[in-house]
């Protein structure tokens, strides 16, 4: 059996005999426990499609510690306020599904390990039917379905462990009725036993990332046409390491070691994943699943299910693209799987159902989020040339998030603060160089990008010496005295 499968067991092995733990949400959560739908007690959902708003796909496995074989998946069209779980109808009784891809409501492709036999199972008419795609082969010796992705409804790609020497991958332009594997000079060769991982990837256009197992470095493979042609970059992960990837842009993204100890290492990468460096972060970053927030500056969010430690539990969020994670209080000691995350900051993440009327998946909607105000600027409005001065910034978020502000001098010099609690004063030294009139002109972001509206603060740094005050009254004593300036000349010999 393909080491891909051996981890997938593995995994699972964590995840087994789940309790049901309720939460009593405050009406600010965000999180709501939906009904998964599936009518055996404990299946795990440790993976999640989240096409947009209202569809989602998801597949599970049998987390009540017997380790069956289980065919199953669930879909929502109505952004799960009802899920409709079923059989794969045709599949093999000891198949697997490695992950579930959909790409409408209609729409919806897996791919199936361990059975026979192995491959590629698609459906058009929302998982009434399915059809195995028998030119995605998947029944070589080491054959091992792992990752299948569409862009529309004609082009693909799907990924497997590596057969005759080079990795089993395959391309298509008609929906997978016709797959063509890619040729082997067209991918980086395998390390000795390295191989991929189910359902460890992403995609930002056309560019697909993947990572690896089970070899020393761990690779990441990146492909930028769709699949056709690939390079492969090492990663800082020790030996032993899965590799899965998540993506912001083309360019930045991160990669966590999801092997089964409740916790990452993750790496980040800012050159499209050709080089990556550890990251030292801080908080819980938990490696159950995790996944980037789309539309946010850089938000990502973990799940964690470990179950033999409740502090392994839960979900956290960061910022700031994986250096600083904040849990959220209310899911610590519930167990999250797979996890997908739309615009919008709405994300789903999978869990044990009780029943197919109880539990199996939690729903995260976030509250309507509104712009800071412009925010107050507090200083000296004149002053010397060459001296610092401190200047307050404060703007309030209507939601309480975290602000930061972007300040212009008007002398040529802009900066960033950092974030800052709202209401909370941000000084800020500044030093004028040269005499004359100034404008400070000021915004605050949210910790979710949101900016509202700019505040002045017009400056005057003086242009002229001022004049001293006995010269004044001099001047004043010669206009009404001026029988003085002839003996005023005298002296002075003018």
């Amino acid at each position: 059996m393909p080491g891909a499968a051996t981890f997938a067991e593995e995994e699972k092995m964590f995840d087994v005999n789940p309790t049901h733990n309720p939460k009593i949400f405050g009406k600010d959560s965000g999180w709501v426990e939906q009904a998964s739908g599936f009518w055996e007690a404990s299946r795990g959902i440790d993976y999640v499609c989240a096409v947009d708003e209202n569809v989602v796909w998801a597949k599970n496995y049998d987390g009540s510690g017997a380790g069956a074989a289980v065919q199953e998946f669930t879909r929502t069209i109505d952004g799960g306020e009802n899920w409709e779980a079923d059989v794969i109808f045709g599949a093999p009784d000891e198949g697997d599904l490695a992950m579930i891809f959909g790409l409408d409501a209609d729409h919806a492709w897996v791919p199936i390990h361990s059975g026979d036999p192995q491959g590629i199972w698609a459906t058009t008419d929302g998982g009434d039917t399915w059809t195995r795609q028998t030119t995605a082969d998947y029944n070589g010796v080491g054959s091992f379905p792992n990752i299948v992705h569409f862009w529309d409804e004609n082009n693909g790609w799907c990924q497997g462990d590596p057969v005759d020497g080079y990795y089993e991958m395959y391309t298509t332009t008609d929906g997978g009725n016709n797959w063509i594997r890619v040729p082997t000079e067209n991918i980086p060769a395998p390390y000795s036993g390295e191989y991929g991982v189910v359902g460890y990837y992403d995609v930002v256009g056309d560019t697909i990332w993947w990572g690896t197992a089970n070899a020393y470095p761990l690779r990441v493979f990146k492909s930028t046409d769709r699949g056709y042609t690939w390079t492969a970059a090492d990663t800082p992960f020790d030996s032993g390491a899965y590799i899965d990837v998540r993506f912001k842009d083309q360019m930045n993204g991160l990669a966590m070691d999801k092997t089964a100890d409740g916790v990452g290492p993750i790496a980040e990468t800012s050159d499209g994943g050709a080089t990556w460096s550890l990251i030292s972060y801080t908080g819980t970053c938990y490696n159950a699943d995790f996944d980037y927030v789309p539309g946010t500056d850089n938000m990502y969010v973990s799940t964690g299910v470990f179950t033999n430690d409740p502090l392994l539990q839960g979900a956290s969020y960061s910022l700031d693209g994986g250096h600083s994670w904040t849990t959220w209080p209310e899911m610590e000691g519930t167990q999250l799987y797979g996890t997908d995350w739309i615009e919008g900051g709405i994300g789903w993440a999978g869990s044990f159902n009780v029943d197919e009327y109880t539990g199996g998946i939690y729903k995260y909607t976030p509250g309507e989020n509104l712009a800071p105000g412009a925010p107050d600027i507090d200083g000296p409005v004149s002053g010397s040339a060459g001296t610092s001065y401190d200047y307050d910034f404060t703007a309030i978020d209507p939601n309480g998030d975290q602000v930061q502000y972007y300040i212009d001098w008007g002398d040529g010099e802009t900066e960033w603060t950092s974030l800052a609690p709202s209401n909370t004063p941000v000084t800020v030294s500044h030093t004028w160089a040269a005499k004359d009139d100034y404008v400070i002109t000021a915004n605050a972001k949210d910790e979710y990008g949101l900016e509202g509206p700019e505040a002045t603060l017009p400056i005057t740094m003086p242009r002229n010496r001022a004049v001293n005050m006995p010269f004044l009254q001099f001047l004043q004593f010669l206009q009404y005295h001026p029988n003085m300036f002839p003996i005023l000349r005298y002296f002075l010999k003018l």
